[in-house]
């Protein structure tokens, strides 16, 4: 009976040690100022078309030109855990419900062991369900957002909190998805310092910018670029025809050009941050109108199925943050990567 429970006594001893061998993402450690760096990597040939069956040895990193040794490596089974993020400001009043149809369609996509947080924004962040897997759940949730009828568009304070708040202590393949129609409106955190807390973070970032007004292909180029926003050659109209133009009195007339140019300006803005935010996390921006949601979340899940992650250990002795640049190359001929280009890491 002793040897028994010896025996016993032996075994809860050993589980924990165990237990903690099976986690093979390690984290930050301040002591040897060790920071895991997570990497997501998606391959493809130069038409475009996904590549899988890529092992651990196929990939070398390299950090500030330096070779890592990758400590972390997963393929596309490894669930994920998806923020999926809703713009509610007025502006999305006429085209909710396609929005809310177009998610639950995309709910339908994940695999079971996926878990999804769905958030709505406007002048603020609403966490309308917290990461679960609980797909029926996810869609009824959809179902009752709603317009927000005032207030502004807080676009990087809410995917601030949501990088800081809802992904904290959370592990595995990280994703945001974003939609939105707008620019930012008043957002205490500026675009720089969300750009910069995103690239310490190994969060995968999709953005879809929609268009509810005029046709916003006209912002773009022939090679698909923003066309950079023109001035109003056009004066002011004054309302006397002899009244002084520095007279306190004087009220001016915004012409139908201006207005025009205004808002085509806030649309390149948008587009623009949208863009940065996704090329920073090795995400993808879309631009879609709303009728093509449902082809768009199908792409992104697509994706998503055959992403790698690789991850390894950064050795960060620097007293503040820095800036590192990453790349990865595959031991395969014709074979392009999108990967995250840089990490902040600190002490």
């Amino acid at each position: 009976m002793k040897i028994i429970f010896i025996s016993l006594f032996l075994m809860i001893l050993i589980l924990p040690v165990k237990l903690q061998a099976q986690n093979t993402e390690p984290d930050t450690n301040q002591e040897t100022n060790n920071f895991f760096v997570s990497v997501p990597v998606i391959a493809s040939d130069s038409e475009g078309r996904y590549i899988t069956g890529l092992k651990k040895d196929d990939f070398t990193v390299y950090q500030d030109g330096i070779k890592q040794k990758i400590t972390f490596f997963s393929t596309y089974n490894e669930p994920l855990k998806i923020a999926l993020m809703l713009d509610t400001s007025k502006s999305s009043r006429n085209v909710i419900n396609k929005i809310k149809d177009a998610a639950k369609n995309f709910v339908d996509l994940l695999n079971p062991n996926d878990e999804c947080l769905v958030a709505t924004f406007d002048s603020q962040l609403k966490i309308i369900n917290p990461f679960t897997s609980n797909h029926k759940g996810v869609k009824n949730s959809l179902q009752q957002i709603k317009i927000n009828e005032y207030g502004g568009t807080l676009i990087y304070n809410a995917v601030n909190q949501i990088v800081q708040k809802s992904f904290k202590n959370v592990k595995g393949r990280k994703v945001i998805i974003l939609l939105t129609d707008g620019n930012d409106f008043g957002s205490s955190i500026t675009k720089n310092e969300l750009l910069n807390q995103l690239e310490e973070s190994d969060i995968l970032i999709y953005t879809v910018f929609f268009n509810t007004g005029k046709d916003y292909i006209k912002l773009m180029d022939s090679d698909g670029k923003l066309k950079k926003g023109k001035q109003s050659k056009k004066p002011r109209k004054k309302e006397k025809e002899n009244q002084n133009i520095n007279s306190p009195d004087a009220v001016y007339v915004i012409s139908e050009e201006e207005i025009e140019l205004n808002e085509r300006n806030d649309e390149i803005e948008a587009i623009d941050s949208l863009q940065r935010m996704s090329d920073i996390t090795a995400g993808k921006f879309y631009r879609s109108s709303v009728l093509d949601l449902k082809k768009v979340f199908k792409n992104i899940t697509g994706e998503l199925t055959q992403q790698y992650r690789l991850g390894y250990n950064s050795k960060d002795t620097a007293s503040s943050k820095i800036t590192h640049d990453i790349s990865v190359k595959v031991n395969r001929a014709d074979v392009v990567i999108r990967t995250r280009g840089t990490v902040r890491t600190k002490r």
